[in-house]
Order: C-alpha cells, then sequence, then structure tokens
C-alpha cells in the first residue's frame, strides 16, 4: 500500500470523488484506512436505528408493529460499538422517504441514553432535527432529552413543539438555548397551544444566528423584545408567524423607531390576513432585502391586496436588491367571491429590476392585460418564474393574450416556468424586424413549465405550433380542468406530434417551418403586424 494511503486528509480527498458504494467497499478493504471512509459513511444519518443495528443480531429485534426492541441489555462492550459509530455522526436529519422503516421503541432510546448521555455519545453532532433521534409523539413532547443534545458544538437545531407539551417545560428549553453557543441556524414549529403566544428567545444571547425560523410562533406579544433582533448582525432569513386575535404592530404609537434588520435577506411572513403583514413590514426596515414571501389565510381585498403591493418600497428602501416575491392564500380552495385585480395594482413591482421570481398564488381574480405584460418583460430581463396563479379567474376578463404570452417569453431568455391565464382564441400578431416586415418570435430555450390556467383557446389559432416550435424545451403543460374544457388536450397532443417531428426533422422545424408558415400566412392575406 502506497504510504500516501495512510494519511487520512489524502483518503478523504479521494473518498469525495467516488460512489457510496465504492466507499462501503473501501472501508472493509483495510482496518488501516478505513477510518476516512467510516466517517463519510456514518457523517448524516436519518435515524438512530443503523446506530442499534451495531449490535449483535440476537439482541435486538423487529416487532410486528415494526418497532425495533431489544431482547436483553447488551454487554460494555457491546455498546462501545454504538458509541464508536455515534462520534463519527456530524448531522441527524430525517429522511421522509424512510417512513416504512423499522423504527425505534422510546424503551430503546431510554435504555441508549441511560448509558451515554447525548453530548458524550455525540461529541461532534453539529446538526440536528430532533424528529431524526424519534418521530414517535413520546419522544417529540421529551423537551427534556432535547435539552441534553445542546452543546457549544451545535450548529443547526430544529425541532417541533407538540400542543401537549407543559408551558414550563418549553420555557426552561428557551433557557438553556444559550448552551448551544455555537448555534447558527435555530427552526422552531409550534402546534396550535396557549403556550405559543408566550415563547420569547434569549437572541441576546445568540449573536451567531444567522436563520432564525419561528413557525406557529406568533410574534406579535413579544414586540416588545423582537428589537433584539437587529442586535443579530449575521442574520440573513427569517420566519414569523402573526397569529389571529394577537397585538399587532398596527397597534404601536406611530413614533416608535421602525425595526432595522440591517442583514437580512429572506423574510417569510404566516398571518391570518395580508394586512396585518401589510402593518408589520411598515416598521420594520430590511435595506439587504432579496426575497419576501407572504402566506395568509383570509382572503384578501383589492385595497388590501393594492396596500401590501404600495408597502414594498417603504421596508426595502432600495429597488436594486430584491429578486423574489412570493404572496399566496392559504385558503386557495375555499368558495369565495374573489377580488378583482387589474394591473395597476401590481405596476409598483415594475420598479423592482432584479426581480427574478414572481408569484401570485390565489390571490384573487387577476385582469392583467397586454401591456402589463410588455412593461415587465422589460422590467424584469433576468425573470425566471412568474406565476399569477387563480383557479377562480374570469375569462370574460382576461385581456392578455397570445401575443403577449409569446413576446415575454421571447424577450425574457431566462423564463422557465410561466403560470398565466390568456386569451388564445385569436392568431397572435407577429413582430417586426427592422426595416417593418414581419418575422418569427426566437426560440426561447428555458420555458420548462407551462400552466395556462383557464385560458380560452381556439383551434385556428396555431397554438401546438407556437408551444413547439417556440418553446423546444417545454416539458410540462398543465391546465385547470373544467367542465367541456378538452381543447387544451387535444391541442397538447398535437403539441407532442410535432416534437416528435422535431427529433426526426429538426432542420424542417427550427428552419424551414417557420418560414414556410410565416410566407403562407403572408400569401392568405392574414393580420401580421399592427
Amino acid at each position: 500500500m502506497h504510504h500516501a494511503l495512510l494519511v487520512d486528509d489524502i483518503v478523504h480527498a479521494i473518498l469525495t470523488h467516488v460512489t457510496s458504494t465504492d466507499i462501503f467497499n473501501f472501508a472493509r478493504t483495510c482496518s488501516a484506512v478505513s477510518d476516512p471512509a467510516l466517517d463519510i459513511l456514518w457523517s448524516e444519518q436519518s435515524s438512530l436505528v443503523p446506530l442499534i443495528r451495531c449490535l449483535p443480531r440476537d439482541t435486538w429485534e423487529v416487532g410486528k408493529d415494526n418497532y425495533i426492541y431489544l431482547c436483553h441489555e447488551p454487554l460494555p462492550m457491546e455498546w462501545e460499538r454504538i458509541k464508536m459509530n455515534a462520534s463519527r455522526i456530524r448531522r441527524l436529519i430525517p429522511n421522509s422517504n424512510r417512513t416504512s422503516y423499522p423504527k425505534l421503541h422510546i424503551s430503546v432510546l431510554h435504555q441508549l441514553f441511560a448509558s451515554f448521555p447525548p453530548t458524550s455519545i455525540f461529541p461532534n453532532l453539529c446538526a440536528l432535527h430532533f424528529e431524526a433521534v424519534s418521530n414517535l409523539l413520546e419522544c417529540r413532547s421529551d423537551l427534556s432529552l432535547l435539552r441534553q443534545f445542546l452543546s457549544p458544538a451545535l450548529e443547526l437545531l430544529s425541532f417541533d413543539v407538540p400542543s401537549g407539551v407543559l408551558a414550563d417545560e418549553l420555557d426552561r428549553l428557551v433557557a438553556a438555548l444559550p448552551e448551544a453557543s455555537g448555534l447558527r441556524q435555530l427552526s422552531i414549529s409550534v402546534d396550535p397551544s396557549p403556550h405559543g403566544s408566550h415563547l420569547t428567545l434569549p437572541l441576546q444571547n445568540m449573536q451567531k444566528l444567522n436563520v432564525l425560523s419561528m413557525d406557529g410562533v406568533d410574534a406579535c406579544p413579544m414586540m416588545h423584545n423582537i428589537s433584539n433582533l437587529q442586535h443579530l448582525r449575521h442574520l440573513h432569513s427569517l420566519v414569523l408567524t402573526l397569529q389571529e386575535g394577537s397585538g399587532g404592530m398596527e397597534k404601536l404609537p406611530s413614533g416608535d423607531m421602525p425595526l432595522e434588520l440591517s442583514t437580512l435577506k429572506s423574510f417569510v411572513l404566516y398571518a391570518d390576513r395580508i394586512q396585518r403583514c401589510t402593518h408589520f413590514l411598515l416598521r420594520v426596515v430590511t435595506p439587504q432585502l432579496s426575497s419576501i414571501s407572504i402566506k395568509y389565510h383570509k382572503h384578501a381585498l383589492q385595497e388590501e391586496v393594492r396596500e401590501f403591493v404600495l408597502s414594498l418600497p417603504t421596508y426595502c428602501q432600495t429597488f436594486a436588491s430584491l429578486e423574489e416575491i412570493s404572496v399566496g392564500s392559504l385558503s386557495a380552495w375555499e368558495p369565495h367571491p374573489g377580488s378583482t385585480l387589474p394591473s395597476d395594482i401590481f405596476r409598483p413591482l415594475l420598479k423592482f429590476r432584479k426581480l427574478a421570481i414572481v408569484n401570485f398564488i390565489e390571490v384573487g381574480r387577476y385582469r392583467l392585460d397586454d401591456a402589463f405584460i410588455e412593461d415587465a418583460a422589460a422590467a424584469w430581463a433576468d425573470l425566471r418564474e412568474l406565476r399569477f396563479a387563480s383557479n377562480q379567474t374570469d375569462t370574460s376578463t382576461v385581456r392578455v393574450t397570445l401575443t403577449g404570452i409569446l413576446s415575454l417569453a421571447s424577450r425574457c431568455r431566462s423564463l422557465r416556468i410561466l403560470h398565466l391565464t390568456f386569451n388564445a382564441t385569436a392568431f397572435p400578431t407577429f413582430p417586426h424586424a427592422a426595416d417593418g416586415r414581419p418575422e418569427f418570435w426566437p426560440t426561447q430555450t428555458a420555458l420548462q413549465k407551462l400552466h395556462v390556467g383557464h385560458s380560452k383557446v381556439a383551434a385556428d389559432a396555431y397554438v401546438p405550433f407556437w408551444l413547439a416550435v417556440v418553446f423546444p424545451n417545454l416539458g410540462d403543460l398543465t391546465w385547470y380542468e373544467a367542465p367541456g374544457n378538452t381543447m387544451w388536450l387535444a391541442l397538447a397532443d398535437v403539441r407532442k406530434k410535432l416534437v416528435i417531428v422535431q427529433e426526426v426533422a429538426p432542420a424542417m422545424t427550427e428552419a424551414s417551418l417557420p418560414s414556410y408558415l410565416l410566407r403562407s400566412i403572408m400569401a392568405e392575406g392574414l393580420r401580421v403586424g399592427a
């Protein structure tokens, strides 16, 4: 064996470029070089089941309920194998795809941690999703066990607080959080309960935090203490919940200084109403914000949506940083009259020239027009996703045409996802070359997903042709199902056949076919220009 393979750093560098199977085989090759391979294999685990399976086979069994039990108390030397492998684990992250795998019974966990406290058996643990320890409700509710995992080495911590947890137990956990002095990412999800409204984190002792998520933890009652957020000089991602019935930011005196989050780049707000989010945001300043996501329950009125959009420049301060905005109703499928939202409501967004992702999901009944779409294409040159999605669109008010859609995609060369209802009943108006003659739209290769909503379509609009030739990489075409809405299904089938023609004779579809169609249209005297 070459002497270089006896240097762990060299072996580790080699193993980072091979498959997991190769690493497994390497670990079994020679004890002299197995340590780096085992470190990689054990570094991230989705549960503690592999550890218990390190015990001799006669010490454990899988019951009929698919839980692992210990048949008898393992010997101290048998526990040592678990301790050795546990010391290699750096990340405990649950894997949702492993739901059918056996799980540890809580009695096994009690025996394990009675012999080895968590901080001693996992000395190198830096990331913990507590669900990976056990997804049993009894374990998730055992916050005293979670407290035993807190150490200065921990950098990421995520846990849920079930509704049955006692308030005192939760308070003790919160008070102990500063023990994880190296914590950089903290995620807390609280089930609906009286305790969530009174959870106040000791942020002044958690100066290294750069990601903070408090889902279900009502921010409003802790406004007297939330000013500590501005002292987190590394905070770049924040998730807050504004619950119904709590005292909101709108009740604070208007003379209060706004909360400045100078380093924040990503902001997510959950609330019962969109206006609660608006009032909250008007009291904060986020000059570096690049992404904002708003989720709310109660359907918003037109003026409430307008007020939210108009408030954006107040807390963003600059138009140069915002790259993503997502707004969506969490009650999208409940019957409601819906608010009509014309293009002028969304025009203030055009000032943010770096927007690449714009999503408005089930906010109301959009009444957009081609003029807005044209201006959006000019303002958002780097646009990648655009969604104005509503399952309750009034097709009689749709003013966006197929021409507008083709123009948008041809000018936004990075656009890959589009969800928009438009009118595809008329033949599109061709663009013009510099000499005034009509020309074909350039091929747009980025668009991969197109949701046409409730778009009306007519066979003589040549829609399958535009989709197949202008968007050769379009792989996902969807629409809202409605009684009698079978035209899109038929057109999608035609498009698939045209795609096959593209693959068989690409030269014809890339050059000859568009030119032939354009000449034919002009010869027939159809309208090709304004």
